[in-house]
């Protein structure tokens, strides 16, 4: 099936618009609070209230919007959590220091700007699952280098302008998202033809994929996914310890603002090409190894960046992202198309962000900030190489385990081939 290019081109928009504003509340959290005073466990603490209101806003819109695909499109949910993230900024470059309004927007980032990437990804998989063929990957890639060069820019505009009003951008950038997301197609519940954008799944079962689950039963009965979300939560764990306070080592080799966009552009930069050949290594390499590659080049990065000398060496290290997080975001949709039911896509896309940025990189948070005040910041990265590396080990065991728990149930594997009851 030949890739629709309007629909790709729209996708990549949105993904690019997406990950422009998420720079803000996501790459400048920590200098942003500092600009305001806030001390290193107050922003521990916020920053996991945010991700507290990711796990508990995310499992309720994923039942949610799976139960009312056909009604809801996730369009409206999107502008709806736009709108959301636009009053939380607001707020946010209203306010001076004050702790507990911050506790407040917090919340309401995580809601908005947090949960709106599993959105976003999961209408990709709407598109794919009903009909219409587009190229994901590329599509990401255009998010990662958006998010690049934002990183770029808002370095430089926080060292002119001050980092507080780099939250006007984040308004800005908001509002051109909105926009995007009211030119996107209305997906077509009426075809029911899968693709990847390589092949159609002629081989699951209607019924199964008909069927809208349970968390509960998902959880129970998708042993290799449950590992995934395991494994995720110890890779973004380890991500956060190594990440949150990349400014003050930044700061401690002498660097500036200036230096951690370049050193944030270096990161997303990284992520571009991995993207642009997944379709290629897919058809050599499964999704699940994949994440092995993943987990390992995040723990090897963490460990870069905590023993390098220098401002230089500290961004270079950036680039282990190649073959890191860049594997994470370019397969993951990937990895739920091929492990869960088709009804359940936007529960398992939305689970993966609950587990990753949610449960992971919210007790990440919460270290961080005692770790950092009780044991000092190089005790936290090297905290951060060892929990990195759990989540290699975990990522291993999630190779070998099975798809479905019961024998006679349909095995989504890479060739979804069906398993005979014994």
């Amino acid at each position: 099936m030949q890739v629709e290019r309007m629909l790709t081109v729209k996708y990549a928009a949105l993904q690019g618009a997406y990950w422009f504003l998420a720079a803000v509340g996501l790459a400048f959290v920590t200098p942003l609070l500092e600009g305001k005073g806030y001390s290193g466990l107050e922003i521990g603490c916020l920053n996991a209230v945010k991700y507290l209101s990711v796990i508990v806003f995310q499992v309720w819109l994923a039942a949610f919007s799976d139960k009312h695909a056909k009604t809801i499109p996730l369009q409206r949910i999107m502008l709806l959590l736009g709108g959301l993230g636009i009053f939380a900024a607001g707020l946010l470059w209203w306010i001076g220091r004050n702790f507990w309004v911050a506790v407040v927007i917090f919340i309401l980032y995580g809601m908005a700007v947090n949960c709106l990437s599993a959105i976003v990804d999961s209408l990709s998989v709407q598109y794919m699952n009903h009909g219409r063929c587009m190229n994901y990957t590329v599509s990401r890639a255009v998010g990662s280098a958006s998010w690049a060069v934002a990183c770029v820019l808002l370095g430089v505009f926080s060292d002119y302008f001050g980092v507080n009003q780099i939250l006007l951008v984040q308004i800005a950038a908001t509002v051109f998202f909105m926009v995007i997301v009211l030119l996107m197609d209305p997906v077509d519940f009426s075809c029911d033809t899968k693709t990847d954008g390589n092949a159609q799944n002629a081989n699951r079962s209607n019924r199964e994929n008909d069927t809208v689950h349970s968390s509960l039963y998902i959880l129970r009965n998708f042993p290799k996914y449950v590992l995934f979300l395991l494994g995720c939560m110890f890779v973004f764990m380890g991500y956060n310890l190594n990440a949150t306070y990349m400014i003050d080592i930044i700061h401690h080799a002498g660097g500036n603002h200036t230096a951690f966009g370049i050193g944030e552009f270096v990161l997303a930069a990284s992520e571009v090409p991995f993207a642009l050949v997944f379709v290629y290594v897919r058809r050599k390499i499964s999704v699940d190894k994949m994440m092995v590659v993943c987990a390992l080049f995040c723990t090897l990065r963490a460990a870069a960046t905590t023993f390098a000398p220098g401002v230089a060496l500290i961004i270079l290290s950036q680039g282990f992202e190649i073959l890191g997080l860049s594997i994470f975001y370019a397969a993951s949709v990937y990895f739920v198309m091929e492990n869960l039911p088709d009804s359940d896509v936007i529960k398992g896309v939305s689970f993966i962000n609950v587990a990753s940025v949610g449960v992971g990189q919210m007790i990440g948070s919460v270290l961080c900030g005692i770790i950092k005040s009780t044991f000092g910041l190089w005790n936290l990265l090297y905290i951060s190489i060892a929990v990195s590396f759990v989540g290699v080990l975990i990522m291993i065991g999630m190779v070998k385990a099975p798809i479905h728990r019961k024998q006679n149930e349909i095995c989504m594997n890479d060739s979804y081939t069906v398993l005979q009851e014994k």
